[in-house]
């Protein structure tokens, strides 16, 4: 298995574009808001027995629009501007915790088609609870970084149908705009959501058997666009 990241997604567009990606709308869901706070006296730095409660100190439980009965129907292969646009992604939804009693870092597990992948995902600033929006930001944003080419036979197909379908599926596109973006795509080779092999509707997370509760399963489905 290979080794853990650990991943800190900023949701900002200028500071979230993928390096190694040609598309300019590749970015992900909108910096969750803040209210303004007026503090007369700076608070004292956390402790570490101040954190938030860690895995095993009770019952976990995920979020409504986390859970396989409730799941939020997002295609993970669509561009990202699509997907930030999302009418179910509210800004109130986006903000509130991944899940009851609240976590600092999640660790998630993708495995689908020939690809399996794990990393962890955690709020920025560190120490705060992880939210909706991180972690959908966070499978959203890996899934759509190019695999360098490194993609197997079997996953062109898949590739080719997610970039032909794009703008039929994503309302609002122009097609002919989008062209010179096409052509990119296509030189710049697959992205690892291709190697899902069209299992790119997100279905829910379920923990992972024998880990601790923080360690969770992304469950996928394979969408109409696929089939």
């Amino acid at each position: 298995m290979p080794p853990k990241k650990e991943v800190q997604w900023k949701l900002t567009v200028d500071e979230y574009v993928i390096r190694n990606s040609p598309e300019s709308w590749t970015s992900p869901l909108p910096m969750p808001s803040q209210a303004s706070t007026t503090v007369l006296i700076p608070p004292p730095p956390p402790q570490p027995n101040q954190d938030l409660p860690l895995p095993g100190a009770g019952a976990l439980e995920f979020h409504r629009s986390l859970t396989s009965a409730q799941a939020l129907q997002l295609d993970f292969s669509f561009p990202s501007d699509v997907f930030r646009r999302n009418p179910q992604l509210t800004q109130t939804l986006l903000d509130e915790p991944a899940c009851t009693p609240p976590q600092c870092v999640v660790h998630l597990r993708i495995s689908a088609g020939f690809y399996t992948v794990e990393f962890d995902v955690a709020h920025t600033p560190r120490g705060q609870a992880v939210t909706v929006g991180d972690v959908l930001t966070g499978i959203q944003a890996h899934l759509r970084q190019y695999d360098c080419g490194t993609a197997p036979p079997e996953a062109a197909p898949y590739m080719h149908r997610r970039i032909e379908t794009v703008n039929g599926y994503c309302h609002g596109r122009n097609a002919r705009k989008e062209a010179a973006t096409i052509a990119a795509e296509r030189q710049g080779g697959g992205r690892f959501v291709d190697h899902l092999l069209g299992h790119t509707l997100f279905t829910g997370l379920s923990p992972q058997l024998g880990q601790q509760e923080n360690y969770w399963q992304v469950e996928l489905a394979l969408p109409e666009r696929y089939a």
